[in-house]
């Protein structure tokens, strides 16, 4: 592995995963329905509004008609939101969470309800708040916004790959990654406010007595999306564009890969082989660990700036991971021995997961599967490192 070719590939990788992380990003999640290829981009300012506010802005520049059924305590929650030339459904979607509604689209006429599953885990979670006495608790949430209302006084408040609205009292660190923090009028944050892939806005009459700190970019904003894609709900992120999309680009990755590293690839391959149920561990553990991982480096100021790295190195691990799979699955295909070679094992196998990456549902679950178990065998073997050694020895 020389680090020229190190350097090629990771240049290559960076600049395909902004489209990977667009295919992993959901449509919609609470809509029911498609909307129009030909939706227009919308752009919402504003910075004091209310959920409908945001729902007439959005029919309004789509020319769709738009019929409320949502109690009125949903639909004038405050609201500020600010998006320039975003597609509709996005938009909409973030709208639609922020309220707890959900939607439904047919011969251009929208329809907002509220979302009664979400109504009532509101409900649970009032009363635990209420237990609580709401003081003292943390709010940490995954792949969605978070809302901290004017009654409310938390300890700390983070939202990985989602936005805070602040109208409260948080004690402590107000912290996203992949969104932006807004301060209401009238909330307050003992200490810093961190923004990920977002800004911070402090609104007037609002206190903010630690830092503002603010890191925009490209990779802090994919990281975000793919978050978002990775913990949110997973149906709408099924759709046969996004799955061909996805799966295109992994198999493109892949090849660059094997170009890049044959050997390393062989080897981990080779791991795989000799020690499947050990490789299948490690490759669950990452899996179920990500997730505790990256709320440890959220609640620590210290920890915050990792996020990206972290969400980097596991995306590389998993692209790694797919290549040896795929290789590893080209070579049981029955070819001459003459024809085999690294590139050319991992371009049969990838077509082979192309296809089944486009299997709605269980495509991308096998997908994620196959690259996880592969991933375990290259961090155990230390990317073919161990087995290089080994058979030295």
């Amino acid at each position: 592995m020389s680090a020229a070719k190190l350097i090629v590939v990771l240049a290559v990788a960076l600049m395909l995963l902004p489209g990977l992380a667009w295919a992993a990003t959901p449509d919609s999640r609470r809509l029911e329905g498609r909307l129009p290829d030909n939706a227009p981009v919308v752009s919402i300012d504003q910075p004091r509004g209310t959920v409908l506010d945001a729902l007439t802005a959005i029919a309004k520049q789509t020319g769709w008609s738009l019929v409320v059924t949502a109690p009125e305590s949903a639909t004038t929650r405050p609201l500020t939101i600010q998006v320039s030339k975003r597609p509709a459904g996005e938009v909409l979607d973030l709208v639609l969470e922020a309220g707890s509604l959900r939607a439904s689209f047919a011969d251009g006429v929208l329809r907002v309800r509220s979302d009664t599953t979400a109504a009532s885990g509101d409900s649970w979670r009032e009363r635990r708040r209420e237990r609580r006495g709401r003081h003292g608790s943390e709010r940490v949430v995954f792949g969605q916004s978070l809302t901290i209302g004017a009654d409310e006084t938390v300890n700390k408040a983070v939202a990985i790959g989602g936005s805070i609205t602040i109208a409260g009292h948080v004690q402590r660190e107000a912290v996203a990654v992949g969104g932006s923090v807004t301060l209401l009028p009238g909330a307050r944050v003992e200490g810093d406010a961190v923004a990920i892939g977002g800004a911070v806005s402090v609104g007037e009459g609002a206190s903010l007595e630690g830092d503002n700190v603010s890191l925009g970019g490209t990779i802090p904003t994919m990281v975000g999306s793919m978050i978002r894609g990775a913990v949110g709900n997973m149906h709408s992120m099924f759709g046969f564009a996004s799955r061909a999309t996805r799966t295109v680009l992994l198999y493109v990755i892949a090849l660059l890969i094997a170009v890049a590293f044959p050997g390393a690839s062989m080897r981990v391959r080779e791991y795989l082989v000799n020690r499947p149920g050990l490789s299948a561990l490690a490759g669950i553990a990452i899996l179920l660990g990500f997730a505790p991982l990256l709320f440890m480096l959220a609640v620590t100021i210290i920890g915050i700036p990792l996020i990206p790295v972290a969400a980097m190195l596991l995306v590389a691990l998993f692209l790694f991971g797919f290549t040896v799979s795929a290789g590893w699955l080209g070579d049981r295909m029955s070819v001459s021995q003459e024809n085999k070679t690294p590139v050319k094992s991992v371009a049969r196998g990838g077509a082979i997961l192309v296809v089944v990456g486009l299997l709605p549902w269980i495509g991308t679950a096998a997908l994620v599967l196959a690259a996880a178990v592969s991933a375990g065998a290259a961090l155990l073997s230390r990317f073919g490192r161990r087995v290089a050694i080994a058979s030295a020895a």
